[in-house]
């Protein structure tokens, strides 16, 4: 796929063999026997993380996104020697590549895509063919994007749907299987599951009496008898057979090690599951450019499977019926039990409220002898029999029916098989007794007898699942790796779209410097999408590509001069952010953009204020390395003569000038208001550029053309700024703006 290219491209001459895990940073032993065992061997996890595969990395228990990225990294650093210092030179240069990346991110919608884009820091342009390899990877994601835009599904959708993506985790120690049994007589068999995986979360049970063998196995919710040489009572609704040979297979022993990842990732992968939905709906020509080799039916299939799963780990209540039904019993028969009871209570009471008891003398004496001899503290037997005798028997008869329907109704609210029944026998007491409240004893075994039934049916459903799910599990990290990726190339996409941004083209061999046409500062772009403002687009040129593209004599240094307020700045920020975002392998907010490429970037803001002496030597320090520097490289440079007073500055500043112009491929813009003074110290004659003030609109604002004329000296416009404050102003004000526009007039 297209992302493995991005970080394995390296020196001929560099043997990717001789890295070696435990010599990246970050890694010690712990973290390096995660890896390996979850990447198989040392090489795969080398190359998962010169592939940048944060997600299935992340995925590993005990190492999250943040370090996983932190790990690909210096892995690339150890590998190339590169980093982000090497072409960004000044704290301001870093100042602005970090705005862009928060520019660019805000279009990403996993950590994984935002996290990325710090591995793709501009490079030097002795690593152009990475550069170009990038830009390939920011031509797909355009692509990307304008085809998912002309799709059926609107890109928010996607947006949506790659939200909801997490780093896939494996909680082993979720597992929960503490109410299951394994058992057998068989002592070699019994050894072999007590010191696997198995005897770690269930207990296993060795059977050598069989006279109490069945009262072994009802203490568990499931029992998994592993043999063949007992024939297991039909009585026994939590047994589970398994074969010898049947006992090797993990899943039907403990189908929780696989069914836990599935279930705790649940959200992410029917989510991935979608994704691949829609992808499928894009043209198929183009597929596999977004996608490699990425299966979407099985990643669909998946989906529909897992339909079937409870993020607790459990089988869905409508995957089966009769699990559904046993399900349906044990989380109502309570409920049910309780509505019952009322109501045959209810029945009863009014029963016998309407029952008219008649007693002979005789009946009545007795009655009044027993409850004479209670009060006197003898114990006196009554019992069901005794009362029967002083009652009609069409009251018992007729109580009787009342009890036996209240149990024909439980069952068919219930929907109890005819066995079932048989447990609930008698669990309201026939005798004549108000409130009748049921037996506990068969309740409590009615209870048990249901939870190990629907237990053991759930067991043979994850069973089941697991099977089928197992087949998934790396087609499901392989799953969010894509969809991440797709994220990253989506989010470039966007980005590229949302500022008209394209890509530059590298010129090899024809000198130093860029040029291009309708430039935008990437900033004030940002501004002017929230309608704050709007952007004048400028064009310029600089250096030996100049001479080709702007029939000019091709100058490496350059002064910019002209109006305050007129977009100097600005441009100095734009041609920066243009050289940032080139060598980064990303679009640039200009069209028919050509570019040399740099070794370095050197950008010095413009500073407030007059420096010490001590920020004078300071920023000497500063020039002085990077004149120092043998490497290629664009110098910007903004208002640099607040490091002194104006004559001294435009001294130090000429020298400096001489020296950058020593450098064959080195390529300067100097903005300052010094530009005549600074060229009389200089050796060479250099290349004054002006941004000229034209006068004041209506609006009394500056009209300003924000494209440099080249070989033009612009004067900055304090006289233009008088005039305005001179013009909305009033009395004694107005005056003294007067009074000040006289003297530029003697």
């Amino acid at each position: 796929m297209y992302y493995s290219a991005l970080y394995s491209v390296k020196s001929a001459v560099m043997d990717l063999n001789e890295t070696k895990l435990r010599e990246i940073r970050g890694v010690g032993p712990s973290i390096e026997k995660k890896l390996v065992s979850y990447f198989g061997s040392e090489n795969r996890v080398l190359d998962a993380l010169r592939g940048s595969r944060i997600a299935e990395i992340s995925s590993i228990e005990g190492i999250g996104e943040r370090f996983a990225l932190s790990l690909c990294r210096n892995l690339h650093f150890q590998e190339t020697g590169e980093q982000i210092q090497d072409f960004l030179k000044t704290e301001d240069t870093i100042l602005l590549y970090n705005r862009i990346i928060d520019l660019v991110s805000k279009f990403g919608n996993t950590f994984y895509a935002r996290s990325k884009l710090f591995l793709y820091f501009p490079l030097p342009i002795t690593a152009l063919n990475k550069i170009k390899e990038r830009q390939k990877v920011t031509l797909l994601g355009q692509e990307l994007f304008t085809t998912i835009k002309n799709s059926s599904t609107p890109v928010s959708e996607f947006d949506l749907l790659l939200r909801r993506l997490l780093p896939l985790k494996d909680h082993s120690d979720a597992i929960d299987s503490a109410s299951r049994s394994i058992a057998t007589t068989d002592k070699s068999i019994y050894n072999d599951l007590l010191s696997s995986i198995i005897g770690k979360y269930c207990e296993i049970l060795h059977i050598e009496d069989y006279e109490t063998i069945n009262d072994t196995l009802t203490g568990s919710d499931e029992v998994i008898w592993i043999g063949s040489d007992y024939i297991l009572s039909d009585e026994l609704p939590n047994i589970i057979s398994v074969s010898e040979s049947q006992r090797h297979d993990l899943n039907r022993l403990l189908p929780e090690k696989t069914l836990v990842f599935f279930a705790q990732n649940k959200s992410s992968l029917v989510t991935i599951a979608k994704l691949a939905t829609f992808i499928q709906k894009l043209p198929s020509e183009q597929l596999s450019r977004y996608i490699g080799d990425l299966d979407l039916n099985s990643l669909i299939d998946m989906g529909k499977e897992l339909e079937k799963l409870e993020e607790t780990g459990e089988p869905s209540s409508d995957i089966n019926f009769e699990f559904s039904r046993l399900l349906n019993i044990e989380t109502t028969f309570e409920m049910v039990l309780e509505e019952e009871l009322m109501r045959l209570n209810e029945e009863l009471e009014k029963k016998l409220q309407d029952t008219t008891i008649h007693l002979g003398g005789e009946k009545i004496l007795a009655l009044l002898k027993g409850f004479s001899a209670e009060r006197q503290g003898y114990a006196v037997n009554s019992s069901q029999e005794d009362i029967r005798e002083y009652l009609d028997d069409e009251l018992f008869l007729a109580v009787e029916e009342i009890v036996n329907k209240a149990e024909i109704n439980l069952g068919s609210k219930l929907n109890l098989s005819d066995e079932e029944t048989d447990y609930l026998n008698g669990i309201f007491p026939r005798e004549l007794k108000f409130p009748v409240d049921p037996q506990e004893e068969i309740k409590t075994s009615f209870t048990k007898f249901i939870r190990k039934k629907r237990s053991s049916k759930a067991f043979e459903l994850k069973v089941d699942l697991a099977q089928k799910l197992q087949e998934y599990e790396r087609i499901a990290v392989q799953g969010l790796q894509t969809m991440l990726e797709l994220d990253y190339l989506l989010m470039i996409g966007k980005f590229a779209g949302a500022y008209k941004l394209s890509l530059p083209i590298f010129i090899e061999g024809k000198g130093t410097g860029l040029c291009f046409k309708e430039g935008r500062n990437l900033f004030l772009a940002h501004q002017e999408m929230k309608g704050q403002l709007q952007v004048e687009p400028v064009s310029y040129a600089l250096g030996e590509l100049s001479r080709i593209e702007e029939k000019v004599d091709g100058e490496r240094i350059v002064l910019l001069s002209g109006a305050n307020s007129g977009g100097k700045t600005t441009l100095l920020v734009a041609i920066a952010v243009i050289t940032i975002l080139s060598q980064m392998g990303l679009p640039v907010p200009c069209h028919n953009t050509k570019i040399g490429g740099f070794k370095e970037l050197h950008y010095y803001r413009k500073a407030t204020g007059h420096m010490n002496a001590g920020a004078f030597e300071s920023t000497l320090k500063t020039l002085s390395k990077m004149i120092m520097s043998p490497n290629s490289r664009l110098v910007l440079a903004d208002e640099m003569e607040s490091m002194s007073e104006p004559g001294a500055s435009a001294r130090v500043i000429a020298a400096f000038l001489d020296l950058l112009g020593r450098s064959s491929d080195s390529v300067g813009i100097f903005v300052t208001h010094l530009a005549q003074a600074i060229s009389k110290y200089t050796k060479e004659e250099l290349r004054i550029d002006g941004i000229e003030a034209k006068g004041l609109s209506e609006n009394l604002e500056l009209i300003v053309d924000r494209t440099p004329k080249y070989y033009t000296y612009a004067k900055s416009t304090p006289e233009l700024i008088v005039q305005r404050l001179q013009k909305i102003s009033k009395g004694s004000e107005k005056d003294i703006y007067s009074y000040i526009l006289e003297a530029f007039d003697s």
